[in-house]
């Protein structure tokens, strides 16, 4: 079906860099209305011409989003690529380094897809996310989680991996979440 690339966070909590880079990306969506907001309070309340205030905010504005757009590119940039991870029709293929796992799907109880750290630009991501955490829980109950891409390796693969987890769900007797 699809191979997506497995990538490794040096960072003692992972998921706290998650965590950082959802709140970073929220405070980069909500500048635009609280800066007009201001603008427009400035402008009526200071009474300053509104070229002036306009030429007089673009540098405040400017940096406040390169910094913050900066900020999000540049911890994706970090991260680095350890293997990859297909998904067939009958079982996942886990490649990490040398070494090579096969899962059928009937030793797997469960599978879970957790939205990770967010894109910084539209060619990252299809889904809007830069990477995702896939937990996999086996029959025995010892679980593995891993950190994956959302875009496709495969070459004329357009799939990001919600849409291979989906597809999972109608072939699979095994239960599927995506949150």
């Amino acid at each position: 079906m699809s191979k997506y690339r497995i990538y490794r966070i040096d960072h003692h909590d992972p998921r706290l860099i998650g965590k950082r880079k959802r709140q970073v990306a929220i405070v980069y969506a909500i500048m635009s209305p609280v800066f007009i907001v201001i603008f427009m309070l400035l402008h009526e309340l200071i009474d300053i011409g509104f070229l002036i205030l306009l030429l007089g905010s673009i540098p405040i504005i400017g940096g406040s989003y390169l910094y913050l757009y900066l900020k999000l590119k540049s911890d994706n940039r970090k991260i680095k690529t350890i293997g990859d991870i297909e998904f067939t029709q009958t079982g996942i293929k886990k490649h990490i380094g040398d070494s090579i796992s096969e899962y059928s799907y009937q030793s797997i109880k469960s599978i879970e897809l957790q939205k990770y750290i967010p894109a910084a630009t539209i060619t990252e991501s299809k889904s809007g996310y830069f990477s995702y955490l896939l937990s996999i829980t086996f029959q025995d109950l010892h679980k593995e989680t891993i950190v994956i891409s959302d875009l496709s390796t495969e070459k004329g693969q357009d799939l990001s991996i919600t849409d291979t987890i989906k597809t999972l769900k109608k072939i699979t007797q095994t239960e599927i979440m995506i949150k």
